[in-house]
């Protein structure tokens, strides 16, 4: 295990490096010492903060890579307009959570429960396996289900998605 004084964080800047957008429209990094040509931005507080502390990651070939963290932005606004909208734009499309708007049926089979719903990106099914681990209360009736597949959705009124849906969710409250 390392001790504390092993562990270090490199904070990107405008000034250490730039993000582009490659040919195939993927989001890159590059410094005076390497390019990165796709990188993967994680939120470290996502419920709370965000547009800071965003981790900056090499994009893995396989589950075997041990590509790890390039870096952490502290604050996403330091960064000039242009390279700011590839964050913003990357950062939507990973963290893009629609809210469920109505439960038109859910059921569980074999430890796994489906979901049919109506969400503000439209009509969705999905299928949650482990609630236990998959439905995170948010706070103040709102709560967060992911999918096996990793999608989230959020509920932003626990009390509204009717009796049955309700049953399969306030277990795991």
């Amino acid at each position: 295990m390392k001790n504390r004084d092993e562990y270090s964080v490199s904070y990107l800047t405008a000034q250490s490096g730039e993000f582009y957008e490659t040919k195939g429209g993927l989001l890159g990094y590059r410094t005076s010492d390497a390019d990165y040509p796709r990188v993967s931005l994680y939120r470290m507080f996502p419920l709370h903060d965000l547009r800071r502390f965003i981790s900056v990651r090499e994009e893995k070939h396989s589950r075997e890579d041990r590509r790890g963290e390039i870096g952490v932005i502290e604050d996403i606004d330091t960064f000039p307009a242009e390279q700011l909208e590839l964050i913003e734009r990357e950062l939507e499309r990973r963290y893009f959570v629609p809210e469920v708007l109505a439960v038109k049926n859910v059921k569980e089979e074999f430890g796994h429960t489906y979901w049919e719903t109506s969400t503000s990106a439209g009509d969705r099914s999905f299928t949650v396996f482990d609630m236990n681990n998959s439905v995170i209360n948010l706070g103040e009736g709102r709560v967060l289900v992911i999918d096996i597949d990793g999608n989230r959705f959020v509920f932003p009124d626990i009390s509204k998605v009717g009796e049955k849906a309700l049953k399969y969710i306030d277990i795991w409250l």
